[in-house]
Order: C-alpha cells, then sequence, then structure tokens
C-alpha cells in the first residue's frame, strides 16, 4: 500500500514538473515570437521609410512640395516629370509649390520643364519660391511661372550659355598619352581637349552651339515674363542678381518660405473652403535595395554635348 502511495505521489510529482516545463517552454516560444515581431515590424519601418514600398501621401488635401536642389539633366528633369504626372491626377494633391535652389544645367532639360509647367498649369496650379537660387537654366525654368517668389538674398538670372573647354595637353604629354582620332567631317570634332581652340574653332562653336542656344533663351524668357528682348538683354549677360536688385524685371514678390506658405494655405483654404492644408515633401529619390547603382556610358557625342551648360 506503501508503495502505491508512494508510486501516486511520484507521478504527481512528475506531471507537475511537465506542467512547469511545458509553461517554461511556452512562455520562451511566445518570447521568441514576439522578438521576431519586433524585429520585422523595425525592418518594416526601415523600408518604408527608405522608400521602398512607393509614395505613402497624407490622408487628407495637401499642397505638394517638390525641392528642385540638383543641377538640371535630362534625368534629373524626368524624374520631376514622373512625381508631378501622378501628382495631377491626385485630387488631394491641390496644387504644386516648386522650391528652387538650382545653379542651372542642360539647355534642352530648362526648355522641356518650362514647356511642361506651362502645360500643367492648365490642369493644376504652380508656385515657384526661389530660396537660394534658380540661375540661368533655373531661371529659364521658372520664367514659366507668375509670379516668382524669391527670398531677399536669392540668387537669379545668369542668363547666358557655356562651355567650359579644359586643356590637358601639356600634363598628357608628361604621363605618355596622344590623341589620334578617326573622323569624317572637317567639324566632327571642333575642339580638342588636348590644345586651345583656335579663332576659327571658337567661331563656329559660338555661331553654331552657344549663340543659338542663347537666342532660344532669351526669346522663351521675354515672352514669358512679357519684356522685350532689348529690355531683357540689360539682365541677360551672364550677371547673376540677389533677387531683390530686379524685383519687377526678373522677379515679382520678396518674400520668405513661411510667407508664402502662409499666402497659399490661406488662399485654397478659401478657395476650396479646406481647413488645416497641409504641406507635403514629395521625394524624389527612389530608394532601393541595394543602395548602390553603377552605369558605364560611352559615347563620345553624349560627353560633348553634356559640355554645354546653362550656368
Amino acid at each position: 500500500m506503501d508503495n502505491l502511495y508512494s508510486e501516486s505521489e511520484k507521478l504527481k510529482a512528475e506531471l507537475k514538473i511537465f506542467k512547469l516545463k511545458a509553461t517554461k517552454e511556452k512562455i520562451i516560444l511566445f518570447g521568441v515570437i514576439l522578438l521576431i515581431l519586433v524585429e520585422l515590424l523595425f525592418v518594416l519601418s526601415f523600408l518604408k521609410k527608405s522608400g521602398f514600398f512607393g509614395e505613402e501621401k497624407p490622408a487628407n488635401p495637401y499642397v505638394a512640395v517638390i525641392d528642385f536642389n540638383q543641377e538640371i539633366t535630362v534625368g534629373y528633369i524626368n524624374s520631376v516629370i514622373s512625381k508631378m504626372e501622378a501628382l495631377k491626377h491626385d485630387k488631394d494633391a491641390k496644387e504644386v509649390l516648386i522650391i528652387f535652389n538650382t545653379p542651372g544645367g542642360s539647355p534642352s532639360a530648362s526648355d522641356e520643364f518650362n514647356a511642361y509647367l506651362k502645360d500643367y498649369t492648365k490642369t493644376k496650379k504652380v508656385h515657384v519660391y526661389v530660396e537660394s537660387m534658380a540661375a540661368s537654366g533655373g531661371y529659364y525654368i521658372i520664367s514659366a511661372i507668375k509670379p516668382i517668389i524669391a527670398n531677399k538674398n536669392a540668387v537669379v538670372g545668369s542668363i547666358g550659355v557655356i562651355m567650359p573647354h579644359y586643356v590637358i595637353g601639356k600634363l598628357a604629354k608628361k604621363v605618355g598619352i596622344e590623341e589620334d582620332d578617326i573622323a569624317v567631317g572637317k567639324y566632327k570634332k571642333p575642339i580638342s581637349l588636348f590644345k586651345k581652340a583656335t579663332p576659327e574653332e571658337k567661331k563656329y562653336l559660338y555661331t553654331h552651339l552657344l549663340n543659338p542656344t542663347y537666342q532660344n533663351f532669351l526669346e522663351v524668357v521675354s515672352k514669358d515674363r512679357n519684356i522685350s528682348i532689348n529690355e531683357l538683354k540689360k539682365y541677360a549677360d551672364g550677371k547673376i542678381y540677389i533677387a531683390t536688385q530686379v524685383k519687377g524685371i526678373l522677379v515679382d514678390k520678396i518674400s520668405t518660405l513661411v510667407q508664402t506658405k502662409n499666402e497659399i494655405r490661406k488662399e485654397i483654404e478659401k478657395k476650396y473652403h479646406i481647413k488645416n492644408i497641409k504641406f507635403y515633401k514629395i521625394n524624389l529619390t527612389k530608394k532601393q535595395l541595394p543602395f548602390f547603382k553603377v552605369e558605364v556610358e560611352n559615347s563620345t557625342l553624349k560627353t560633348f554635348t553634356n559640355g554645354l551648360n546653362l550656368k
């Protein structure tokens, strides 16, 4: 009898230990699952912030803000246009504010974006604000919009065309590099990096490249700003200006970003009967995994034409 009692107690003790172990394992398993969920949430949060899942727009009506802060290239303009096309069809994006901080760049890209903005305003209103700089190609672009609002210390103007030319002949000679092009056509290669351009070569580039581009620049700004070309030429010799120097000519209004946003907010709230309109910054850079990309391009013609800048 005592043996039976002792066996029963032993079984009860073992069962208790088993239950304790099972409970402990459940607690450990729960802890592991919880840890995995926390890590998963962290990864998802990181990917969301990096733009891996695309743009996340506000739930309420807003003003889309684009910080135009790079040198003007075809690629950069295309990225801006891509975002603006999406905004065009977004009913919550009531208007667009583009903040300019650019030194200029490609003449073709500047002209394309100038034309695009004029067409875009038929669908949705666009505001431009020059925070620090909208020079050369940047000014080419903003002339499409009225009014041009700028910070009192912002740099505008630099209406002109330049094609940088560096001569590396002496250095090349020291390291044993020679030029040996094969081309058909006298002007296929108008200048060389290995020597200074001759007067004839400079005249050719001025006549066939720089001056025609400059004239196109003048004509677009003249028409956009309703200024005669003769009057515009007084401010189109490549000089840069602080916004206050050319108010009423190249700039319409001097303000600050805070004041500009407040005025846009009041205008939209009155127009659409919306309260507390928000400003939402549009991310132009598409972050991907991996976070690096290497491109190799071999094009003599593209390298040459990319040397022409509105700066």
